[in-house]
């Protein structure tokens, strides 16, 4: 028995259980959607932090977000190295400083439930750790515009928990529920006291009881009669889209996929950059083809590059083209680094001046109008742009239902895209509104107003996926108050259990047992 417990104690072995928690844990997401580990995972990191004093906690935290995003986001080095013709190195090197910069903040839990919290109680499990769980994932969803992949949350998308949650209190709210379910299972195996166990699973029964209460209820209402969507997904290869005069291929090819496709009332969807150049080149081609959308009373949405002639502004932008005049869309949440070079506008000259490869978008507007199609109103959001609750939420409530275009082929065959089409699904179950994807390559869909799949093309071919969705009118708790709610909950539970898990004995106190916190 003294052995076993010195094997435990011993911090090599708890790093390597840290990082295997943390490996384990992405198979919890798409496209593995194992997502009893959502909460299994981090059960097994909170046991690995159990005494281990500020340091240590916060090594054990570093391991485990190095297991979760070393092996959750290692998909970006296809962008970097093969898509983007980079060094393999300078890719390893780029992915590992931001594997490094996120697992931080797993590393910042530990040490911080271990100063506020330093003793196995019922406040440090059902409080402090899920709280600061929610918090670490609050300030890295903002930090350097915000990175919040592979949130918690994410993995419950299809599940009765997040359709019960995740309209109140958004993603963060589901990645609470995950924690808190985690903080509790280990309560009620490590607390002494038979009353502290059964008050875990007490309460952790009735967070699971209300999920489907909270799923009953219709926060959103239909609002007409539903709308005939057509997403072309062209699979175009990136090597081929951006070569000199590559547009016009690429524009024949989704004109003759779309050629059986318009029709009165139908919206017609094609992904990120379907036109690989600026609008203003490809005015004439645009023309022609919006007389013979307008002369069949269709509509159509697509990826294009818009220069704005009045400002110098460079846009990686949405238009809309049929009935009416053309409306663009902005992307406003540029990917840095990808998009924009998140340094001073002198570096930026220089980089220009030495004809250095760097892309420099201009950000579009926070706010911008949806699109009015046949009198409801599409909310558009381009690519990254719905990895963020805040950002599609901007549209709302004029908006009826959502439009994301994308170009996932920067990502190849890889879990990447899985992930983001997840993200997606969890937009449309925030905000109450059917979503519309389409990605040059992989993966396009419909999804309802309740992140269920409608239907979904298959990734890497040349396919077009027609079906209807359903516009809906009011608000979602999470509509109208967006992450505010969870984050001040998460404040106000962490502050009330460091100050049970610390104030009500002294550590000093020979009669302290561990896990003698009264519940």
């Amino acid at each position: 028995m003294n052995r076993g417990v010195r094997l435990w104690q011993a911090p090599l072995v708890r790093s390597g259980l840290a990082l295997a928690a943390g490996a384990l844990l992405v198979l919890a997401f798409a496209p593995f959607d194992q997502w009893e580990l959502g909460f299994l995972a981090p059960a097994l990191l909170f046991l690995v932090w159990e005494g281990a004093p500020p340091p240590r906690a916060a090594l054990f935290g570093l391991c485990f977000g190095i297991g979760l995003f070393g092996f959750g986001i290692d998909w970006i080095v296809h962008s970097i190295a093969v898509v983007g013709h980079e060094p393999p190195l300078l890719a390893w090197g780029l992915v590992s400083s931001l594997t490094l910069a996120c697992a931080v903040f797993t590393a910042g839990v530990g040490w911080a439930a271990a100063r506020l919290a330093p003793r196995p109680g019922f406040s440090r499990y059902a409080l402090v750790l899920p709280a600061l769980w929610v918090l670490a994932e609050w300030v890295r969803g903002w930090i350097l515009t915000g990175f919040p992949w592979l949130d918690l949350g994410y993995s419950a998308v299809g599940q009765v928990l997040a359709q019960g949650y995740a309209p109140v209190l958004g993603t963060l709210g589901v990645s609470f529920v995950l924690a808190l379910t985690a903080g509790l299972i280990v309560a009620s195996v490590r607390l002494p006291a038979p009353a502290h166990r059964w008050g875990a699973l007490a309460l952790l029964s009735a967070v699971w009881l209300l999920s489907p209460a909270l799923s009953a209820i219709h926060w959103i209402r239909p609002d007409g009669p539903p709308i005939t969507v057509s997403v072309v997904q062209g699979d175009i290869p990136q090597r081929m889209k951006f070569r000199p005069g590559a547009w016009r291929s690429g524009l024949a090819r989704y004109e003759a996929m779309s050629r059986m496709l318009w029709h009165p009332g139908r919206v017609v969807v094609w992904p990120e950059s379907a036109v690989s150049t600026w609008y203003e080149e490809a005015i004439r081609p645009l023309r022609r083809l919006r007389r013979r959308i307008r002369a069949h009373g269709a509509t159509l949405m697509t990826g294009i590059f818009h220069y704005d002639f009045r400002n110098g502004g460079r846009y990686n932008a949405a238009v809309r083209i049929g009935s009416g005049p053309v409306r663009f869309y902005d992307k406003h949440h540029l990917v840095p680094y990808g998009e924009y070079f998140p340094v001073p506008a002198f570096v930026r000259a220089w980089l220009r001046d030495w004809k250095l490869p760097h892309s420099s978008f201009t950000k579009g507007p926070a706010v911008q109008p949806p699109f009015r199609v046949d009198g409801r109103w599409a909310g558009i959001s381009i690519c990254y742009e719905d990895a963020f609750g805040r950002d599609i939420r901007r549209a709302l409530p004029k908006a009826n239902w959502l439009v994301n275009v994308s170009d996932d082929a920067w990502f190849g065959r890889t879990i990447g895209p899985d992930q983001q089409f997840q993200m997606a699904r969890m937009r449309a179950l925030e905000t109450g509104r059917p979503l519309v994807r389409a990605d040059n390559t992989a993966i396009s869909g419909l999804i309802d107003a309740r992140g269920r799949l409608i239907g979904q093309l298959p990734p890497f071919l040349p396919l077009v996926l027609t079906g209807s969705v359903q516009p809906e009118a009011g608000l979602t708790p999470y509509d109208r108050w967006g992450d505010r709610p969870i984050v001040i909950l998460a404040g106000v539970l962490l502050w009330v259990g460091a100050f049970w898990g610390t104030g009500r004995r002294r550590p000093q106190d020979p009669r302290h047992r561990p896990g003698g916190d009264a519940l």
